[in-house]
């Protein structure tokens, strides 16, 4: 039971993503979205801040008013020694209410006194103001004296002092001063304009984010369909870089990436192909001298046997070659690295092939007297590989009778081993690949030399190993010249 709930939780964990996933569209047109969301409300924010201190502003204008006016109510408290003149005199009360800003001089005519009405109180400049206010006037007491205050309005209230006595007290009637007059009008234009504003910034940012986001996914699609191109081993598609930015430099290196796996693609088919081949003619040639000797064809003797024991001996040879090529490409290849010389080791891997190169009639000539004390840091079982499979090749490719001359260099922190043989030589189009596995050139490295094509790719690997470097060029004599340099201990 147990075991059972476990597998159940799994399968949830595992399906749970999936119904959650979104598209890299859907999140893209979500954070456009979320941006114009937080446009709009920083415009709509914008407004009601604009709108409380624009308020603020009208009502302190509205208290700078009320302030100025208190000095001209209290000189006309103080000649009549109460509000009657004023309470009866709704022209003066006019005449008051329209005094600019910055206050003036007025000259105050009592009732009494007769004359126009319009003469009886107004400005000494002769300048009509016609600004209207909703201005209440009240006593001492807040008896109502001009104008009808609300239940709000003691809030605001300015004191009218005579002598040190307050006899009176001036406020506005008005709630709210965006609902009527001048401001009504100034904020009913804002309002038009920030809607307009406002529509015309969140049609171009949606306008912005449709094209950017299309732009975006365009290249991303692309790349999609190329990777399911590649998992598919369709390793020829590539992608045109539309742009020069990261995602430009993205499809670049994903057809670097296609490239790569191609040429690994063909090399692996060459690789199964070049086997199967190097594997089929000696088996074939097995098979047919057994065979042979089963239907009494061919009497078993001493010579058909060394026959079937040298196609035995190549193929073990070739499966050992591979096996040794896979380790090395896999960094499996062991090393023991210790100080050595590679002039003894030459001359000690020399001897063992003296033999086979005098039966080829293949002179050797030594100049390694620079490097005899010369020492490096390496492994010399596989240095000594790497130099049987050179002299191998010279048995096998060299014509006779032949030259191998072998010389060594020391050349700053390297040692420069050449080995320059007297030919036949290599095509210049061919010196590039001879170092790649089962490669070889026509007419000179055949399978009726006995190579299998392996040999100069496994000292490649050797070679790589120690920090060091084979090459191959041709030479004066009209042979080829393998070279290798090795660094310093």
């Amino acid at each position: 039971m147990k075991r059972s709930v476990n597998v159940i939780e799994i399968s949830l964990k595992i399906s749970y993503p999936d119904a959650m996933t979104f598209k890299l569209s859907h999140k893209l047109f979500a954070a456009f979205f979320l941006i114009l969301a937080i446009v709009a409300g920083t415009l709509v924010l914008s407004r009601v801040i604009f709108s409380l201190h624009f308020k603020n502003y009208i009502q302190q204008l509205d208290r700078e008013k009320l302030e100025s006016l208190a000095p001209v109510l209290g000189n006309a408290y103080k000649t009549h020694g109460n509000w009657n003149e004023i309470k009866s005199n709704p022209w003066a009360w006019q005449q008051i209410m329209n005094m600019p800003p910055n206050g003036g001089a007025f000259r105050f005519t009592p009732s009494s006194e007769g004359g126009h009405p319009e003469d009886r109180l107004r400005p000494t400049d002769g300048r009509p103001h016609g600004r209207p206010h909703d201005v209440f006037l009240v006593d001492a007491m807040h008896r109502p004296v001009m104008g009808e205050p609300g239940a709000e309005d003691s809030k605001t209230l300015v004191s009218i002092e005579v002598d040190g006595r307050i006899v009176g007290w001036l406020g506005m009637s008005r709630k709210d001063p965006f609902r009527s007059g001048r401001p009504e009008v100034f904020m009913e234009q804002q309002a038009r304009q920030f809607y307009i504003l406002g529509s015309i910034v969140i049609g171009l940012t949606g306008l912005i984010a449709f094209i950017f986001s299309r732009s975006l996914l365009k290249p991303i699609g692309q790349l999609t369909l190329g990777t399911r191109e590649l998992a598919n081993r369709n390793f020829s598609v590539r992608i045109p870089p539309a742009t020069g930015d990261e995602l430009g430099q993205l499809a670049d290196h994903f057809n670097t990436m296609a490239r790569t796996l191609e040429n690994y693609e063909k090399t692996r088919r060459q690789w199964l192909t070049d086997i199967s081949h190097e594997l089929r003619t000696p088996l074939g040639i097995l098979r047919g001298e057994i065979e042979a000797l089963q239907d009494g064809i061919r009497e078993p003797s001493s010579e058909n046997l060394s026959s079937l024991h040298a196609e035995i001996l190549r193929i073990t040879k070739l499966v050992e070659d591979l096996h040794l090529i896979s380790m090395a490409e896999s960094d499996s290849l062991f090393f023991k690295k210790e100080p050595v010389c590679p002039a003894f080791v030459l001359e000690k891997t020399g001897v063992l092939w003296e033999q086979r190169l005098g039966s080829a009639e293949i002179q050797t000539q030594w100049h390694l007297d620079s490097i005899k004390n010369t020492l490096i840091k390496g492994d010399a079982d596989r240095l000594g590989q790497v130099f049987s499979n050179i002299f191998e090749n010279t048995c096998k490719y060299v014509g006779s009778p032949g030259m191998l001359k072998i010389t060594g260099l020391q050349n700053g922190n390297l040692i420069k081993l050449l080995f320059e043989d007297s030919g036949p030589g290599v095509p210049e189009e061919a010196l590039s690949r001879l170092f790649d596995r089962l490669y070889r050139v026509e007419n000179s490295r055949n399978r009726g030399s006995g190579g299998s094509g392996l040999g100069l790719s496994i000292c490649r690997h050797i070679l790589e190993n120690h920090k060091g470097k084979i090459w191959a060029q041709s030479n004066d004599m009209g042979g080829l010249s393998i070279g290798i340099h090795l660094p310093l201990a």
